[in-house]
């Protein structure tokens, strides 16, 4: 089975040129491309292609994100993958382990998640892997502290389409926020291994080639079944990110709703 490569400018290019769109409903050619930001076939090549010395200049992202329809979303990755946004990126290409993650979990922010039952709470990385939550937490998606990666437990553990209500939106969201994720960093070796994980599901491949992005959820309900009783409910999501020495921590907060 073929591996899955990292996020790269010239693959987002490609994928963005080739798709349908009102103006290109068969895509767009790279002469096409050319023709709409004034640079040549060629050059539009290199980039494609991730040729080292093809870096384009902050005027000519700015074309090519117009020129090919990209939404903030989109632009904003874009421009990390040409690496023109330094101070939105990460320099670091040996992650902390989870074990390292956990030192930065005190007892008062232990107390403070569990005094927050019933609603859901949990400290990740950006990785997605479960760094500590409280039962709530636990509770609400089965499998998940002993999986303790969220993207491998959408697709490794049956529970979690039986608790998602919308498996297939919630899976789609957190696989295009990871890409985007992996996008900040210079050098994205900190989660290859967990991409290469991921590879061997075929649903999460499929996701994947779509090279969708999201910096955050599409909208704030997360719609979820109780494992045990099978009742609907919903939780409002937030979460922060904030940074712990070099590495960035985050914090999923779901309050929970009243069934509806």
């Amino acid at each position: 089975m073929d591996s899955i490569s990292p996020p790269s400018l010239g693959d987002f290019i490609r994928a963005r040129r080739t798709r349908a769109t009102p103006k290109h409903p068969d895509g767009m050619t790279r002469a096409q491309l050319g023709e709409e930001i004034y640079l040549s076939v060629s050059y539009i090549a290199r980039l494609e292609g991730n040729v080292k010395d093809a870096s384009p200049s902050p005027q000519v992202l700015d074309a090519t994100a117009n020129a090919l329809c990209l939404d903030d979303a989109e632009r904003r990755h874009l421009f990390n993958l040409a690496r023109r946004t330094q101070t939105e990126r990460e320099d670091t290409t040996t992650p902390w382990t989870i074990a390292d993650y956990r030192t930065l979990i005190t007892p008062d922010m232990k107390t403070a998640i569990a005094a927050l039952n019933p609603h859901l709470v949990a400290y990740l990385d950006e990785r997605w892997n479960v760094i500590d939550c409280n039962s709530a937490y636990d509770k609400a998606f089965p499998g998940l502290v002993d999986e303790g990666n969220v993207l491998r437990w959408f697709f490794s553990t049956p529970a979690s389409m039986k608790v998602m209500v919308e498996w297939e939106a919630e899976a789609a969201l957190t696989v295009s926020w990871f890409r985007a994720l992996m996008g900040r960093y210079y050098n994205p070796d900190w989660a290859v291994e967990t991409l290469e994980e991921l590879s061997a599901f075929p649903l999460f491949r499929e996701l994947w080639s779509r090279e969708e992005i999201r910096f955050g959820r599409h909208q704030p309900f997360m719609h979820l079944r109780d494992a045990e009783t099978g009742e609907h409910y919903s939780v409002h999501v937030q979460v922060h990110a904030e940074m712990r020495g070099k590495y960035p921590l985050q914090m999923y907060l779901g309050v929970r709703l009243p069934a509806s």
